[in-house]
C-alpha cells in the first residue's frame, strides 16, 4: 500500500480494504452464530423490487376429498393468501479515522494496524447487530427498520404463568407458556407477518409449549434440576422437547436445527449422560467451531443471543435470507464529512429475513434462566 511519510493514501486504503479486510470481515460474521452459518450465509441475492413477495408453503385448501362416480366436484377457490410480502430493511457500519489518528498513524505499518483494528470494531458490531435482532428487540414488535425476528426478546420478561396473561397450549389442557402474540416475529400467533394476519388465517401461526409442564409446577418456570433429571432413562426436558418435535413434524418434514441458550443446552447434555449424541452433526457448524448435540434429526446448539429459558425449533427449509445482490455487505470508499475532521467508509447491507411456513417453526419457553 502506498502512502506518503505524513498522509494517508485514502484511494489505496479504500482498495485495500475492500480487497482484502473486508471478505475476512464477512466471512467472520456468516460464521458468527450457529443462525448466521445456516441463513445468513445462504442468502438468496436478488436484483431489486419494491416489496420482496414469496409463496406460502402452507395454507389450506378446501376443495378437495374422494368423489365417486358423477358427483358434484366442489371448485370453491382456495384461500386467496397465496403470498407473503415482506419489506426490506437495511443495516451499515462505520468505519471512521479522525485526522488525529491519520497524523499519528502515518507509515505503512501503522496505517495496517489501525485499519485492522477499525475493521475489528466494525464486525463485533454487525456479529452482535444480527445476532441480537435475530431473536428480537423487546415485548413490542421489532422495529420498524429492523429484520423479521424469529421470537420477541420479551417471551419470557412478560411471562407470568399463573396470569390471565398466560394462556394455554392448544395441544394441552396444563401446558402454560408465555404470550407470543407480537407483530414481524417468525414464531407467534394472533400477529401479523409478512402482510398476513394469523387472526384471519390460523394456519400461520405457530405452536407454543412449555417446560413447566415437566416441572412440579405446571404453571410455573421450570429449573435446571426439573429438565436435566432422568426418569427411567429418559430426562424431562427431552420428553417436552419430543412433543414439540411431533407437533412440526409432517412425514419426513421436520425440524433440523434447534437453538437454545447455554443453560438449556447443557440442561439436555447433561440429561443424555453416557449416551450423548453428537454424530451427524452439520457439517457446516462443525467447522465454523460450533459444538452441537442431535436430537432427533435435528442439531442442538447454543446462542448467546437466545432470549433465557427459550429453546426455538426450527426448519431452516422455510426460512431465508434475501438480499439485494448490490447490498450484500458492500463497501462504501473513505469520504470526508464537511463538518468534521475524519474520514468514514461504510458498509452496507440491504435485505430481509423471510418464512414461508410459521407452521413449521415453534418454541418452548418457561426454561429455568441459570442452573
Amino acid at each position: 500500500m502506498a502512502v506518503s511519510s505524513t498522509t494517508i493514501n485514502w484511494d489505496a486504503l479504500s482498495s485495500l480494504t475492500r480487497d482484502k479486510f473486508l471478505p475476512v470481515l464477512v466471512d467472520n460474521i456468516f460464521n458468527s452464530n450457529p443462525l448466521a452459518v445456516k441463513l445468513l450465509k445462504n442468502a438468496e441475492k436478488l436484483d431489486g423490487g419494491r416489496k420482496i413477495i414469496t409463496p406460502l408453503e402452507y395454507a389450506k385448501n378446501s376443495a378437495q376429498g374422494f368423489y365417486s362416480g358423477y358427483d358434484v366436484l366442489d371448485t370453491t377457490p382456495s384461500d386467496p393468501v397465496t403470498s407473503a410480502v415482506w419489506d426490506w430493511k437495511q443495516a451499515y457500519a462505520n468505519i471512521s479515522i479522525s485526522g488525529e489518528e491519520e497524523l499519528k498513524n502515518s507509515g505503512d505499518s501503522m496505517v495496517l494496524s489501525l485499519l485492522k483494528s477499525k475493521m475489528g470494531n466494525a464486525e463485533r458490531s454487525l456479529k452482535d447487530l444480527f445476532g441480537t435482532k435475530l431473536f428480537g428487540s423487546g415485548t413490542a414488535a421489532p422495529g420498524t427498520n429492523e429484520i423479521t425476528a424469529l421470537c420477541g426478546q420479551g417471551v419470557e420478561a412478560s411471562a407470568d404463568y399463573t396470569s390471565e396473561g398466560a394462556i394455554i397450549d392448544a395441544g394441552s389442557s396444563d401446558a402454560w407458556h408465555a404470550p407470543g402474540n407480537i407483530d414481524n416475529c417468525v414464531i407467534g400467533y394472533n400477529r401479523t407477518l409478512g402482510g398476513v394476519n394469523s387472526d384471519s388465517y390460523t394456519w400461520w401461526e405457530s405452536p407454543f409449549a412449555s417446560f413447566g409442564q415437566d416441572a412440579d409446577n405446571d404453571n410455573a418456570r421450570a429449573t435446571w434440576g426439573d429438565l436435566s433429571e432422568t426418569t427411567d432413562g429418559v430426562g424431562k426436558i427431552a420428553r417436552r422437547m419430543t412433543r414439540m418435535y411431533g407437533k412440526l413434524t409432517i412425514g419426513s418434514d421436520q425440524p433440523d436445527l434447534i437453538v437454545c441458550p447455554q443453560n438449556l443446552y447443557d440442561a439436555y447434555e447433561t440429561s443424555l449422560q453416557a449416551n450423548k449424541r453428537f454424530v451427524g452433526a452439520d457439517a457446516g457448524l462443525a467447522d465454523a467451531g460450533f459444538s452441537t448435540l442431535r436430537f432427533k434429526g435435528a442439531d442442538v446448539v447454543a446462542d448467546s443471543h437466545c432470549p433465557d429459558g427459550v429453546m426455538l425449533f426450527l426448519n431452516t427449509k422455510y426460512l431465508d435470507f434475501k438480499v439485494h445482490s448490490k447490498r450484500n455487505f458492500s463497501f462504501q470508499d473513505f469520504q470526508k464529512p464537511i463538518n468534521q475532521d475524519a474520514r468514514t467508509a461504510k458498509i452496507f447491507w440491504m435485505g430481509q429475513l423471510v418464512c414461508t411456513n410459521p407452521r413449521m417453526q415453534g418454541m418452548i419457553v418457561g426454561g429455568p434462566t441459570g442452573y
